[in-house]
């Protein structure tokens, strides 16, 4: 269900490529439906850097960059990150290049990134189409986090916690969608993009 839309559909459909932020709270989804999306040849997906501990069938350079926290500064102070936040006690960071090079080449850029990130990224660069994921309510979302099998009890106490605040950012985005079905969630995403 597409809960509220902004006046930016269909904008960016130049020869330029478009960058669209996916955010949502920790175990929304968003991580799912972008690997569905980067089926579309047109769509590229940031790869961020993060200094948390890699998770069981993490991959280095496909889920995350993981690096030192000294090499994460040196990130920040060397401007070669579009925005970066700490989430649940970890920094995580976009890279600027890959965004810069995907646009040029008439690509769609996704940032799944957090909703600090996302602002940050929306003050920077107002053209950039928004997209909020939602849970369907906080016990499905309370499930998913514990299916993952990644967190312990006081983490998933800590994210569902962090999840409440980052919803009251949703009005923020141009759209809001709620992630009930995880097929037709990514089919609304792809109407939204034009990539149906």
């Amino acid at each position: 269900m597409v809960l509220f839309v902004s006046s930016k559909i269909g904008q960016g459909e130049n020869k330029k490529g478009r960058l669209v932020i996916i955010s949502g709270p920790s175990g929304s989804g968003k991580t799912t439906i972008c690997k569905q999306l980067m089926e579309n040849s047109r769509i590229r997906r940031s790869i961020s850097y993060t200094t948390r501990g890699r998770r069981e069938g993490e991959k280095e350079g496909i889920d995350y960059h993981f690096i030192e926290k000294s090499e994460f500064e040196k990130l920040i102070n060397e401007n070669k990150l579009a925005e970066h936040a700490e989430y649940c006690g970890s920094l995580y960071g976009t890279p600027i290049e890959p965004i810069k090079e995907a646009i040029e080449n008439g690509k769609i850029f996704i940032l799944a990134i957090d909703v600090m990130g996302a602002l940050q990224i929306m003050k920077k660069i107002p053209e950039v189409t928004s997209i909020f994921i939602m849970p369907p309510d906080d016990e499905t979302l309370r499930q998913r986090l514990r299916e993952r099998l990644t967190d312990s009890d006081v983490d998933i106490h800590k994210r569902l916690e962090l999840a409440n605040e980052e919803l009251k950012y949703s009005k923020h985005y141009d759209f809001c969608v709620v992630n009930d079905q995880l097929d037709d969630t990514v089919k609304k995403i792809r109407g939204i993009l034009n990539l149906s």
